[in-house]
């Protein structure tokens, strides 16, 4: 366990202030830390592991003691949460069977409440406005597409195998190999799914770009409404969370999950249309044990 404490020229009011922020969001975020408050007087001797104070006082104390996390704005949960998350990552002790259990509970805390959110603000209209325009596509001879750059990018491979097993053939296309010469994989009248949880990655600015170039038809996947990628659909999905999932809330997690749950929503819609049965689903996909369970009437 981390020992931290709050300190403020007094003792008093934004120490206490600051000290309880700090205390919700360990909890919330479960972060191994125990934190006390106080006044300057309190530092002599102190043994803890880190000091907590406001960037006024901060210069003061930086240099006496090894950790000092300084808070320019102690009413604001973004910039506490990250500083804290930031220090825990760095000088957290080696956890115990107990602590990796309750880590694992907080994450799958967090999960279902970003998933749960998501589910409560899905926009079906878009849904079927993009199941629409596929189908579309398809009636006058056009293919459907799956892109994304970094971890969106391994989505699309999976989304592409999805489409592709339910009913609407559908390929991958490399989010930054497009703009390289693998735009020639679409043409025009093409449909392609664009993953992106900022709506504003570079790469993927640069493809999407180039394929409305291509006359291809973009159905933008993203978690932020405002962003560049969510302006330049035809039609976009929005899938956003406010926590991935773990202390520095940067690797994407629960992102990555919201952004499955969008599409698998879509392949439904597409796969019900088609009129997918087993004896087609499993010349589609003969091998394995799914495979193996419809010839067999399981």
């Amino acid at each position: 366990m981390v020992n931290a404490l709050v300190v403020c020229r007094a003792g008093v009011g934004s120490s206490m202030l600051l000290q309880t922020k700090i205390q919700q969001i360990c909890a919330k975020r479960g972060y191994r830390i125990n934190v006390e408050h106080g006044k300057l007087e309190d530092l002599i001797g102190y043994d803890g592991d880190v000091i907590i104070t406001m960037s006024d006082l901060a210069p003061e104390i930086e240099g006496k003691f090894p950790n000092v996390i300084s808070i320019f704005d102690i009413t604001n949960d973004e910039e506490i949460s990250q500083k804290m998350g930031e220090f825990t990552v760095a000088h957290d002790h080696i956890p115990s069977a107990a602590d990796d259990k309750k880590s694992i509970d907080v994450f799958l805390g967090i999960m279902k409440e970003q998933v749960a959110a998501f589910m409560d603000t899905i926009d079906y209209d878009s849904i079927t406005a993009a199941k629409r325009l596929i189908q579309e596509a398809e009636a006058n001879g056009g293919r459907l597409h799956v892109t994304g750059i970094g971890k969106p990018g391994h989505v699309s491979g999976y989304a592409a195998s999805l489409f592709s097993s339910t009913g609407t053939p559908t390929y991958e296309l490399h989010g930054t190999e497009c703009v390289h010469g693998s735009a020639g994989q679409v043409k025009p009248g093409d449909v392609v799914i664009a993953i992106s949880n900022s709506g504003n990655t570079t790469e993927l600015k640069a493809t999407v770009s180039c394929l409305k170039g291509n006359g291809v038809k973009i159905i933008s996947l993203t978690g932020n409404p405002d962003s560049w990628l969510a302006k330049e659909g035809d039609v976009t999905l929005i899938a956003g969370v406010k926590e991935e999932g773990d202390p520095m809330n940067k690797p994407p997690r629960a992102s990555i999950i919201v952004e499955i749950l969008m599409l698998q929503s879509l392949s439904i819609l597409l796969q019900e249309d088609f009129g997918l049965n087993p004896q087609q689903y499993v010349k589609w996909h003969p091998g394995g044990s799914l495979g193996a369970s419809i010839r067999e009437g399981k």
